[in-house]
């Protein structure tokens, strides 16, 4: 929802809407003071998306972790934003989307060398 991705429109189209539903809805709930926010993980080490960084990277998994500045993210990683959202330091955070991804949005699509630099 936030990048393009070619051969993934349907799940894209699905990203989008979660974004722009997480951002409805927080206006919608706001008057009963309600936050919504959403967390966009990227490059989390499961078997799911072993198996997609591997489609993606013919039989290379650890290539698509090359794209994320920080290199794979584990699920803990995750739970520090979930906890972040519903504590009381996030009570005027709203209709936000945070990006938990080892820096993978930022990179847009700049892939890290062995050597520590980018190419496009």
């Amino acid at each position: 929802g936030h990048r393009a991705a070619p051969g993934f429109g349907v799940y894209a189209a699905m990203k989008a809407a979660v974004t722009s539903l997480t951002k409805t809805l927080s206006l919608e709930l706001a008057p009963r003071r309600i936050r919504v926010n959403a967390i966009a993980p990227d490059a989390i080490r499961t078997p799911g998306d072993h198996a997609l960084a591997e489609s993606a990277t013919q039989g290379d998994p650890m290539a698509y972790g090359r794209k994320v500045p920080l290199d794979w993210g584990e699920t803990d990683d995750c739970a520090g934003a979930a906890v972040y959202l519903s504590s009381r330091l996030a009570k005027w955070v709203t209709g936000t989307t945070i990006h938990v991804d080892g820096g993978a949005f930022a990179s847009s699509g700049w892939i890290r060398r062995e050597d520590g630099t980018y190419e496009p």
